[in-house]
């Protein structure tokens, strides 16, 4: 086993895998500190705190061979095999990135948020991957106890390396010379460092042996490595470094609220969060003595001056809820709430919102009459206002349920990177101070209930400020900054947490550059929306009614049963995914959806009841023959966003009748059926020729093959050098109701768009 030396650094000996013990242990000889005395930790703490990044050791620290390397995983060295990890994934996603370079992301749904304390959303380098260990491992496995072996990554690696771009553990075993820097960092505003950057840069790639895929690492292909820091024992009763995985619980008021606070009061210095002060709901809950709520109906000629703060509250009803107002328990309720009665979750806010300092706590289920319709379409169009004008949405992410509660203790933190310790060297052996280190997955969502639910979506979107109770521990979202102790402190938002409009809703109110982020955000809630369950379909409109009412607030768009009469030709394009909220495909009940009578015209997403729906590509769509003469729905003209009683669309364009036949095609395909022309057969079978591909609705899943379905042309999509551009549009079948009357029933795109010549325009009614 070959041997590299310098300033006292051994890489390899038999205890090999204890090679980090001697790199830290080097990094503090050379600085002169064998225990971080009080010298030291001044000088680590006196960084102005403005910086987001301060640096306590930034140098060549010592010069590997990338066989070197190699060999350390093979000897089971943690650090050797997570800066291995961050080489190969890097040059996976290099790959990837490449490949898809140009294409849309899928995946960024909601915005971006201002740099804040607490949060920076811009990544230092294209190979940053702080995130995943590079062997390939799926976030929701996790890694074990010693991470992936080197066995399991070669085997996971497969193959990988005929593909260009990718490299295997085996990649590593060559000559190429890596300068390995280390970095301690402290995020803006923490007062310790908590973060560790290692870069791996190859500092010789002239003189990279043949064969050795590492070459082009140096620079801006260099590869980093960010992993959390904590040190459990204490020097001198100080530490420079976190003692222990922060995790805010909320089993404990005297852990989350004093957490909690700052948060709240720091956010008021963030005029993006601001509210205008105006509004105030028409009833509210009056905690001020937690043991005697009461409900408070407000006086509607209170002026400006008597507008009183309060919180609002976002959860999930889960079975229906037996204590809630009627129109009999009113008066009964403005004297007191029955604590016995109330769900558990309910009577946790109640506590949470005093212990904030608030003396009103809005609740749906006891500031909205349930059994008075009159009441209710009074109160649903101001739900925008409600959760907008709030001081507080207190998020009640982790339970399915009302009678569950929140105030309870949070799971343990997940990790991407598996914790590994490092004993740092002291004089004192036995009293040597050791570092963990590690990488806490971010926030998932989708793990907590709230997430899943559809009603609960605008909820979160609409309000300035969010204090979420998860799974994962208290956290913090404003429009201003994200703060989630339970995760690394690098790691993104979860949520969406606006409309990215300003709240006095004037200030670019028709601006192009302002509407276009408008509708590009809305599309995304849209498809994040119909992923979402709902118990009664008949909700579709009414649960996203709230953020439909703030867009056409903002913008003075004209609202067509979940579509925008701005916008209708491109949302037009939409198509069923056939997913379920989970991600996995959908064996949907088309009655359930029909059970719940008529949702919206059959033009629009909403009509599809359950199943998610997706846009097809737009920035590449040009008009087909095809226009709108008329677009009309009919609704509450006192709440246009709401649930609508019908509607209809006329427009122009060519429309042909095709026959078609079922397909048992991927989920990744987009399409379930297939389009023949019954005129023209394949020159070699003689069957009918397949000049398209078409996807049904949920509605109509089990349509009768042996219906003709009429394919409206709306557009025609260039993607790339094609020398047949694809036709896309609607399928459509006659309602019988009268002549040139249909109804949707899919989308198709057509890759034989013959199929249209000589076909004339025509006049169609769709409802």
């Amino acid at each position: 086993m070959s041997e590299h030396q310098e300033d006292g650094f051994n890489l390899h000996r038999p205890d090999d895998n204890l090679v980090i013990e001697e790199m830290f242990g080097a990094l503090m000889r050379k600085r002169g500190w064998t225990i971080l005395p009080d010298q030291a930790v001044n000088q680590m703490l006196s960084y102005p705190p403005e910086k987001k990044w301060t640096l306590i050791y930034q140098d060549r620290l010592i010069e590997w061979l990338s066989r070197d390397v190699y060999v350390s995983i093979l000897s089971g060295c943690r650090w050797c095999t997570n800066i291995g990890n961050a080489v190969l994934t890097s040059s996976e996603s290099d790959y990837w990135m490449q490949d898809w370079n140009g294409s849309r992301s899928d995946g960024a749904s909601l915005g971006s948020l201002s740099d804040d304390e607490g949060m920076d959303l811009d990544s230092n380098s294209p190979n940053e991957l702080s995130r995943s260990p590079a062997f390939g491992l799926d976030e929701d496995m996790g890694a074990g106890e010693n991470g992936l072996g080197v066995e399991d990554a070669t085997i996971a690696k497969e193959g990988a390396s005929e593909r260009l771009g990718f490299y295997t553990i085996k990649s590593l075993d060559c000559t190429a010379k890596l300068d390995i820097n280390i970095e301690f960092l402290r995020w803006r505003g923490s007062p310790v460092f908590n973060l560790v950057r290692v870069t791996a840069e190859v500092t010789t790639p002239s003189q990279v042996e043949d064969g050795c895929l590492l070459g082009d690492m140096v620079d801006d292909n260099a590869v980093i490595m960010t992993l959390e820091i904590i040190m459990q024992d204490m020097i001198d009763g100080t530490s420079v470094f976190p003692r222990r995985w922060d995790i805010v619980s909320a089993a404990d008021f005297d852990e989350w609220v004093p957490r909690a606070t700052p948060w709240l009061r720091g956010c008021d210095e963030h005029i993006v969060c601001a509210t205008s002060g105006t509004f105030q709901p028409t009833r509210l809950i009056n905690v001020r003595n937690p043991d005697h709520p009461q409900l408070a109906v407000l006086s509607e000629d209170d002026d400006q001056s008597s507008v009183r703060p309060y919180a609002a509250l976002s959860y999930v009803w889960g079975l229906k809820q037996e204590y809630v107002l009627t129109k009999a328990a009113l008066e009964e309720m403005r004297t007191g709430l029955d604590l016995s009665r109330l769900p558990r979750t309910i009577s946790d806010a109640i506590r949470a919102a005093r212990r904030l300092g608030f003396d009103y706590l809005w609740v749906d289920a006891l500031c909205i009459i349930q059994d008075s319709p009159e009441d209710k379409a009074r109160e649903l169009p101001l739900m925008s206002d409600t959760y907008r004008e709030s001081s507080l949405c207190i998020v009640v992410a982790s339970a399915a349920a009302a009678s569950e509660g929140f105030l309870k203790a949070p799971e343990s933190p997940r990790f991407l990177v598996d914790p590994f310790e490092v004993r740092v060297d002291s004089a004192d052996v036995c009293c040597s101070p050791s570092l963990t280190f590690g990488y806490r997955a971010p926030y998932k969502a989708s793990a907590d209930p709230i997430s899943s639910r559809a009603w609960t979506l605008q909820e979160r979107v609409l309000s300035q400020r969010l204090l979420i109770f998860s799974r994962g521990g208290v956290m913090w979202m404003c429009r201003g900054c994200f703060i989630n102790p339970g995760a690394a402190p690098d790691a993104g938002p979860p949520y969406q947490t606006s409309l990215g409009l300003h709240a006095d809703g004037d200030e670019n109110s028709g601006d192009q550059d302002t509407e276009a982020s408008i509708r590009e955000t809305w599309m995304a809630i849209r498809a994040d929306y119909t992923e979402m369950d709902l118990t009664y379909c008949a909700d579709k409109l009414p649960a996203i009614s709230a953020l439909a009412a703030e867009v056409g607030r903002q913008t003075g768009w004209t609202y067509l049963a979940g579509m925008w009469k701005d916008n209708l030709f491109s949302e037009l394009h939409w198509r069923s995914t056939k997913r379920s909220p989970s991600g996995e495909r959908l064996v949907l009940k088309p009655q359930k959806a029909k059970g719940a009578g008529y949702i919206a015209p059959s033009w629009s997403w909403a009509s599809v009841g359950i199943g998610s729906v997706e846009e097809s590509e737009d920035e590449h769509r040009e008009i087909f023959d095809f226009t709108i003469l008329t677009c009309y729905v009919d609704t509450d003209p006192a709440f246009p966003f709401g649930p609508v009683k019908g509607g209809y669309l006329q427009v122009s364009g060519k429309a042909v009748e095709l026959a078609w036949q079922a397909e048992d095609r991927p989920e990744w395909d987009g399409f379930d059926i297939s389009l023949l022309d019954p005129q023209e057969k394949a020159s070699s079978t003689g069957t009918p020729l397949l000049v398209g591909d078409g996807t049904l609705d949920s509605l109509d899943e089990n349509l009768d093959p042996g219906v003709k379905l009429v394919c409206l042309g709306m557009s025609k999509l260039k993607l790339g050098r094609q020398r047949v551009i694809p036709v896309e549009g609607l399928l459509l079948i006659p309602t019988g109701s009268s002549r040139g009357t249909f109804r949707r029933v899919g989308f198709f795109r057509m890759t034989a768009p013959s199929v249209f010549s000589g076909v004339p325009v025509s006049i169609l009614r769709i409802e």
